[in-house]
């Protein structure tokens, strides 16, 4: 049976396509699966370093509670898993939920982590969880490929990358489903490298008309509809010419993850204080953004972000 607190408990909506306030999403504390990592293994598990797992547990907690001062409604997975039930406390990085799907109007796009990674079975514990939420399954990959995600840019644009975390024949598969939901995807092939595994690491929208960007990270562009795909030369010049102004961020920043946050509703931005550069910050609040402010140290034992442990399930 499920958690008797949450027992036939269902997400109002769902869906992030629409860049409104952010209302509901899915989490996961992984107290129990951190006691895995160890010296030996911390690299194997995907971590940069072994965490504090107390540390961990309350910094985590407090995210929780920011968000649920801001009025956005937090549902844990454990909750709503009965059949993977085992797998919870096996799966460190079950943690990072924004890898796991991304959530439209019409279902998840359920990603497909690696069969031979540490993140093996993270998509069976995430598909039930949804599932029990009331969140129907849009897309999912039925053979070996790897997919970790992409970005809802708007009701018609879809941004994905190239990245390690992604099988480029696995993009190619999803594509012509997504265009049956959305008008466009941008495509962007970037540098397979850890510091750039998500696409957002390198792109990330603050509002409709502006955006944080790592240039230098974007080797081609191209721009797909269902009639046709081109190569986009100048990737500023193109979102530009969209109404989008891309602020671009330095490599430090990009380290720090930079690109990474999650925004509260267009303009408001939940980030780790560590992240920009005093003038990237000058930057943005002369553009009207406000930045709450929040304060890793052990969660950066994992590499991840306020984002990558936020499933984002329904915006206004």
């Amino acid at each position: 049976m499920l958690n008797t607190l949450e027992q036939g408990t269902k997400v109002e909506s769902y869906g992030c396509e629409y860049f409104g306030r952010l209302k509901s999403v899915l989490v996961h504390n992984p107290y129990e699966s951190l006691k895995l990592i160890n010296d030996l293994n911390y690299k194997d598990w995907l971590f940069d370093a072994v965490p504090d797992i107390d540390k961990f547990h309350q910094e985590h907690h407090n995210w929780l509670k920011l968000l649920k001062s801001y009025d956005v409604k937090v549902f844990e997975v454990r909750d709503y898993v009965n059949e993977n039930r085992d797998l919870v406390d096996q799966l460190p990085n079950l943690v990072y939920m924004h890898d796991s799907s991304v959530i439209t109007r019409q279902g998840a796009i359920l990603s497909k982590m690696s069969s031979d990674s540490a993140r093996r079975g993270e998509d069976m514990v995430v598909k039930e969880a949804l599932l029990n939420l009331g969140i129907p399954i849009f897309w999912e990959f039925p053979g070996p490929e790897q997919f970790e995600g992409c970005l809802l840019l708007s009701p018609e644009t879809v941004l994905m990358a190239d990245t390690e975390r992604h099988h480029p024949w696995a993009i190619e598969k999803l594509i012509p489903h997504i265009l049956t939901l959305f008008k466009e995807v941008i495509y962007l092939k970037i540098p397979q490298r850890r510091r750039f595994m998500h696409p957002d690491t390198v792109y990330n929208r603050i509002s409709e008309d502006l955006a944080l960007v790592y240039l230098p990270a974007i080797l081609e562009v191209q721009h797909i509809t269902r009639e046709k795909r081109i190569i986009i030369e100048d990737f500023d010049d193109f979102m530009y010419m969209r109404g989008v102004e891309l602020l671009n961020i330095s490599s430090e920043e990009q380290l720090r993850l930079g690109c990474t946050f999650v925004p509260l509703q267009p303009g408001i931005i939940f980030h780790y204080d560590t992240a920009l550069n005093p003038e990237t910050k000058k930057k943005l609040y002369r553009r009207g953004v406000e930045i709450i402010e929040f304060h890793p140290e052990a969660l950066l034992a994992g590499g991840g972000s306020l984002r990558c442990i936020t499933l984002r399930l329904w915006r206004e």
